[in-house]
């Protein structure tokens, strides 16, 4: 069944996908989205552990469908994929709806790795097998994109560099320069956060409260938040998490040029010559559609993104659609999130009474803040603590001489439970040639698909970056007055909701698949948006530029169709 063109034909109606409708529809464009999974509403979010996405994940049934494999080098065989925080979701609003909300911007080095490091460190610096890159668009010209979605979804933080103003003393003295102040203010401080700070303080560092996506304060016709403490890895039961169903995504839909299809899962991007002509997909009841399109958007996940790009082979594309160089699926990052843990009998953390963006965290140690001569690596990641703790988290926070069952097991934790916290490092991945997706050749899905196959290892950049945080976030518990600490595993998963590359931006179209408006250097009516286009990783948080990104794509989308 062959549907009526449109102007723009979107895959994904998530973080991306919802930003990109809503600039596109206010522009008067005729767009449909089309999303795999429900439109959900605030009251379909459970309070339920087990329903998390660390457990069941029961709102990502199509996700747990088409899960990953993982092997660590090419020729081995590969496994289940094993994940770090947790499963993405599907439905209208997609990962945001359950994202633990830290929404920070990249720092202008970000954006200049590799030139920065030739520059103070020289190409020697540089680990074999790496692909460090420069992206080919600065900080500056992102920064109003970003200062556009931070207003229009309504992100809680305190600024620091201000153009024509002073830097604010509790701001992020690492940002780059920004044309306003956030929105709203942040959310309120709670104790461990507090002693956190005083204790970076004292060591010589900046820490700051993390700018979230939860409003602190009425907005826009939102309620504030009220730190009912179910928020990473579940839907937000009033709406004042910002994610883009209850933000942008309504509003798109009162223009009433946003045509919005649940439970229409894509299967294939159809094209002709160097044209996408729209794609294929299957409504609820698995009947096949093709919705033609001026433009194709892919809005999808990182690996749903690569996985129909090769799915999507044609006669002029026979290794998988926009993949004639052979560079779809490679340098393929993600994020370990080590760990270390401390004891402090005598101050009750109370995580209970906030959301995981309820976080403060340094950057002193991100990027290229400090001097890594003589260090072994290169780049950096953030340190922080954050709120939020649930029943089975709790009970699993035990240090390794204490049994997992049992008496002794039942007493720690019926003493502890309350004084136990953790600090939680995001260091940089470097993008590797060795490191990269491509279509599974045994398993499938429920569709009879191949699913993506991660070829992922660590290499000693990355093992001793880790290392490295360890160390100084066991310096800092100790400061914290920890009477004990001990470290969590250096490697958590090969997936962590932080999954980028594979459809890599670039200006040489034979070193890249799209160019700074994540358009397709071979197929220029084809865009692709999501940290599948990254670079490189950042030891940042990839939401909010993911969603300045796909801003400034549909943008240029826009102006490409007058």
């Amino acid at each position: 069944m062959s549907e009526r063109a449109a102007d723009v034909c979107i895959v994904g109606m998530g973080a991306a996908g919802g930003i990109a409708a809503y600039v596109l529809a206010t522009q008067g464009l005729e767009v449909v989205g089309l999303e795999a999974g429900p439109a959900w509403t605030n009251s379909d979010f459970p309070w339920d552990e087990l329903t998390a996405f660390n457990f069941r994940n029961t709102l990502g049934k199509i996700f747990n469908n088409t899960a990953p494999t993982w092997r660590r080098r090419e020729g081995m065989p590969a496994g289940p994929a094993t994940f770090s925080l947790g499963r993405m979701m599907n439905g209208v609003g997609g990962g945001d709806i359950h994202f633990g909300a830290w929404s920070r911007r990249f720092m202008p080095g970000d954006f200049t790795a590799l030139s920065d490091t030739l520059r103070r460190y020289g190409a020697e610096a540089l680990p074999q097998g790496s692909a460090l890159a420069d992206w080919p668009l600065t900080y500056e010209d992102l920064e109003p994109y970003y200062d556009r979605v931070e207003y229009a979804l309504g992100v809680s933080g305190i600024a620091c560099n201000i153009r024509g103003q002073e830097p604010s003393a509790n701001g992020n003295p690492f940002e780059g320069m920004r044309s306003r102040p956030y929105p709203l203010p942040p959310l309120r401080p709670y104790p461990l956060g507090e002693r956190f700070r005083e204790a970076a303080r004292r060591r010589g560092y900046h820490p700051y409260t993390v700018p979230a996506a939860i409003i602190s304060q009425d907005y826009d016709g939102r309620p504030a938040c009220t730190y009912c403490g179910w928020c990473s890895g579940y839907g937000c039961y009033n709406g004042a998490k910002s994610s883009t169903l209850v933000t942008v995504i309504p509003k798109a839909l009162k223009t009433g040029n946003l045509d919005l299809r649940p439970y229409c899962r894509v299967v294939r991007v159809e094209s002709q010559g160097d044209q996408a002509r729209g794609v294929t997909y299957l409504d609820e009841e698995g009947q096949v559609h093709f919705q033609p399109a001026r433009v194709v958007v892919l809005a999808a996940y990182t690996w749903e993104n690569v996985r129909l790009l090769l799915l999507s082979s044609s006669r002029s594309f026979p290794n998988g659609l926009s993949n004639n160089h052979g560079q779809v699926g490679k340098y393929f990052m993600t994020r370990q999130f080590p760990e270390v843990a401390g004891l402090f009998p005598d101050f009750p953390m109370d995580k209970f009474r906030g959301p995981v963006a309820q976080a403060v965290a340094i950057d002193d140690l991100n990027g290229d803040n400090f001097d890594h001569t003589g260090l072994g690596f290169l780049r950096g990641g953030t340190i922080g603590t954050e709120n939020q703790i649930q029943p089975i988290q709790a009970a699993s926070q035990v240090p390794p001489d204490v049994p997992r069952w049992g008496r002794r097991y039942r007493e720690f934790i019926l003493t502890h439970w309350n004084h136990i916290t953790y600090l939680r490092a995001q260091p940089e991945p470097l993008p590797y040639k060795m490191n990269f997706l491509d279509l599974d050749p045994v398993v499938k899905d429920d569709l009879s698909q191949p699913v993506i196959r991660i070829t992922y290892d660590l290499y000693p950049n990355e093992l001793r970056l880790i290392d490295f945080l360890q160390d100084r976030m066991e310096e800092l518990m100790r400061e914290m007055g920890a009477v004990r600490t001990w470290r969590g595993p250096r490697e958590t998963g090969v997936a962590s909701c932080h999954d980028l590359g594979g459809a890599r931006m670039g200006k040489d179209p034979k070193e890249s698949v799209v160019d700074r408006y994540q358009r397709s250097h071979e197929v220029p009516n084809l865009y692709i948006l999501g940290g599948c286009t990254f670079p490189t990783a950042t030891g940042t948080n990839p939401t909010e530029t993911i969603q300045a990104l796909a801003w400034m794509s549909a943008e240029h989308i826009a102006h490409e169709l007058r």
